[in-house]
């Protein structure tokens, strides 16, 4: 049974409360696996069921990474971190999962509109109505749940999505990655891409290493990166696989400034930190020209590790791409294998160029 069962003799379930500010302040940034303050998005919380609770969250103006080119609109990734945030809130609160045990993040995804990631004068306010389904308990403690997310932002629909959660007790989770409570050594970052080609203004937030195939390129981790390392990790992040799939989706469709609607990542195993990890990338048939579907599959140790499906729109107004000419880019369409020459046979972020990786260990990506 989840840890909120029955409602009070009021009527109500256990939470905040009646008149409460769903907007006052952050929640505990424990309950949400934050070390820092500043990156807890979930503001409050209240269970309107046994399986079914109403969160607030609110995003700031302007995030130090999670931004689109322009400044003009929300960044997509803001409603997936706030989906995982949701997630690891509610399998504390609502059924009770003590501190100490570790979430695993085996499916993420999210679609939204466009039009609903206005910057305005203040911060961005959301209300989020979730419901829990396939919850599984074992001897009183979660160990699994699914939950599907519905966004709202002034009374109107923004945004919806989904993910998949374990749960896994800190001994199980010792003996399952056989790390002996140690942290992997992290290869040492690569060259990143050129900042622009990705969509990004500052080299540190690139993810994504030139590779010697067309289309692809290694996974550029920074264990310093503070935001998609806010704690010491063991493995990669659900987070930063999302990332990787974005940047690549935009070098794929550079100059034209693209934004994620839609993105789905499904988890298979847990990508590590100390090996290098593939990141392929192609573009499929979509809906029209405009709405272009991007497949991303990150691989390590020759498996696929994580397959994520984004639908690319452009961003409008869109802001100018600075980067090499188009003539001078290596992309991929219609499947991995697939090569466009680029200038002297490399693209111009160094597409067939190795990308310099120079070392520091599969199931699912934990959150």
């Amino acid at each position: 049974m989840p840890a909120i069962s029955a409602p009070g003799e009021d009527g109500l379930y256990p939470g905040p409360g009646v008149g409460y500010d769903f907007h006052e302040r952050t929640v505990s940034r424990h309950l949400v696996h934050r070390a820092t303050v500043s990156e807890v998005f979930i503001t409050g919380w209240q269970a309107t069921g046994p399986y079914d609770f109403l969160l607030g969250a609110q995003w700031p103006r302007s995030h130090g990474f999670y931004r689109l080119p322009g400044d003009e609109r929300h960044d997509p990734l803001l409603l997936a971190e706030t989906i995982r945030q949701a997630g690891l809130l509610i399998g504390h609160v609502g059924f009770g999962t003590p501190q100490g045990h570790h979430f695993t993040v085996d499916e993420l995804s999210y679609s939204l509109d466009l039009a609903g990631l206005a910057i305005g004068t203040g911060p961005a306010s959301l209300m989020l109505r979730v419901a829990c389904q396939d919850v599984r308990m074992r001897h009183g403690r979660l160990v699994s749940l699914r939950l599907q997310v519905e966004a709202e932002r002034d009374g109107r629909p923004v945004g919806r999505g989904s993910g998949h959660l374990t749960v896994l007790a800190p001994r199980a989770y010792e003996h399952l990655r056989g790390l002996g409570g140690a942290l992997p050594v992290p290869l040492v970052p690569g060259t990143p891409t050129v900042p622009e080609l990705v969509g990004r203004a500052n080299p540190s937030d690139v993810v994504l290493t030139p590779a010697r195939q067309p289309g692809s390129w290694l996974l550029r981790t920074d264990a310093r990166h503070p935001v998609l390392f806010d704690r010491p990790l063991d493995h990669v992040p659900a987070m930063l696989v999302l990332e990787a799939a974005r940047q690549a989706a935009q070098r794929l469709r550079h100059p034209e400034p693209v934004v994620p609607v839609e993105a789905a990542a499904g988890l298979a195993r847990y990508i590590e930190l100390d090996r290098p990890c593939l990141v392929r990338a192609w573009t499929e048939p979509g809906p029209d020209a405009r709405r272009v579907p991007v497949r991303v599959a990150l691989e390590q140790d020759g498996r696929t590790a994580a397959d994520c499906r984004l639908l690319t729109e452009p961003l409008s107004p869109a802001p100018a791409l600075r980067g090499p000419a188009p003539a001078q880019d290596a992309t991929a369409q219609g499947g991995p294998g697939r090569r466009e020459a680029g200038h002297g046979g490399r693209g111009a972020d160094g597409l067939g160029e190795s990308g310099g990786v120079t070392r520091g260990r599969g199931l699912p990506v934990a959150s």
